[in-house]
């Protein structure tokens, strides 16, 4: 039987969690202290180094209940005001400067909300008939209706919703955007990079000027029919010049180019170089290249010997571009990096793993280097 501590006085909340309803553990956040009878005062969380009277008392006697996480891991701490029932993060780096962000007006509402996340997530439930259904328009159909019930399960709650909430409300769904492709993975709506770059900035290849060592029709098609935009932020294509050739032939050409030489380093070269194109170029000086057999996406640095997998194809590297200048526009309207950095880098690497079986494997070792859930996390390159 779970014990209920002795400063949550709130009748609401002592109800609530005496149903056992509150999950243990979740992909948002986790109640192992509430569930191992673990919690403690905001004041006993701080560090021997620091002096707890330093707290600001309205902090003090909040009760730590649960994390928030991040890539898995504890990180800020879930806070209850024990006599109103309100949920808070906390954020303490030492007790004089914590500061708390509503997360929701009760446990019972939060649990709500995490449940709302969940249907969404498996087209379940209240989003059961977004099913099979994909698009920019399904897409805000579902951000609007998971906004639409953070209201109103929260409805008398004084606070707008918090950026936590704000965050699965207008990324999640950017995952219903394209449909599953044939021989792509993803067949993205007609004029999704127009809208989203300008059309000028929309770059189509003639397939007449394609080099047969791009073998693989599908990529073909999508170079000549769909494009890439010129300059996507954390991608751009290559200059004209150079687009498409192969490593061996990049490398040549700057190798023998005074203004460009110093860009390379050594000699080396990754094994059967003559299939891996130039497609463009990924912030930290990383090629982006592609398998002219495959259609596979590779990063390389400057001077490897090896090319690692970074998108599955073509068409997931043009949604993650998308993805990631559509969340530039809206964390400026939004603030969605304000608070919740990593969580938001959380959500953008949970969804393009819903989509790309490539770009967000796990880390074999300390030493595997994934780049796109590497990069969303760069906050101090202030990369989302």
């Amino acid at each position: 039987m779970r014990v209920i501590h002795p400063s949550i006085t709130h009748e609401p909340t002592r109800r609530f969690l005496a149903g056992g309803r509150l999950p243990d553990t979740h992909d948002l956040v986790t109640f192992t202290r509430l569930t191992e009878s673990r919690v403690v005062t905001a004041s006993q969380l701080v560090d021997e180094e620091y002096d707890p009277a330093d707290l600001n008392p309205r902090i003090a006697g909040l009760l730590a209940v649960g994390h928030l996480l991040v890539e898995g891991l504890d990180a800020q701490h879930v806070v209850l005001d024990g006599r109103t029932g309100q949920v808070f993060s906390l954020e303490m780096y030492s007790p004089r400067y914590a500061e708390t962000i509503p997360l929701a007006p009760s446990l019972e509402v939060l649990a709500r909300f995490l449940a709302a996340v969940d249907e969404l997530g498996a087209r379940s439930g209240r989003f059961a008939d977004l099913a099979g259904r994909s698009g920019t328009g399904v897409a805000q159909e579902a951000t609007e209706r998971l906004l639409s019930l953070f209201a109103e399960e929260g409805a008398g709650w004084e606070q707008e919703i918090p950026a936590f909430w704000r965050i699965a409300a207008l990324i999640r769904p950017m995952a219903l955007v394209a449909r599953p492709g044939g021989r792509l993975r993803l067949d993205l709506p007609v004029g999704l990079m127009e809208e989203e770059f300008g059309a000028a900035e929309v770059v189509r290849l003639d397939p007449a000027r394609m080099p047969a060592t791009l073998e693989h029709e599908p990529t073909r098609r999508f170079l000549a029919e769909v494009g890439l935009p010129k300059d996507g932020l954390m991608f751009w294509l290559g200059d004209e010049d150079g687009l498409l050739e192969t490593v061996v032939e990049k490398r040549e050409r700057l190798r023998v180019d005074p203004r460009l030489s110093h860009l390379e380093a050594g000699d080396s070269l990754p094994a059967d170089t003559g299939r891996l194109l130039a497609l463009g170029g990924l912030t930290h000086d990383f090629d982006a290249v592609i398998d002219g057999r495959t259609g596979e996406v590779y990063y390389l640095e400057y001077g490897a010997e090896t090319a690692v997998p970074v998108n599955a194809d073509i068409s997931t590297l043009a949604f993650t571009v998308w993805m990631h200048s559509r969340e530039q526009k809206l964390d400026k309207e939004h603030g969605l990096t304000d608070d919740f950095y990593h969580q938001l880098a959380d959500t953008m690497v949970t969804v393009l793993g819903s989509v790309d079986p490539v770009a967000c494997l796990p880390a074999r070792d300390s030493e595997d280097y994934r780049y796109w859930p590497e990069v969303f996390h760069d906050q101090a390159g202030a990369v989302l």
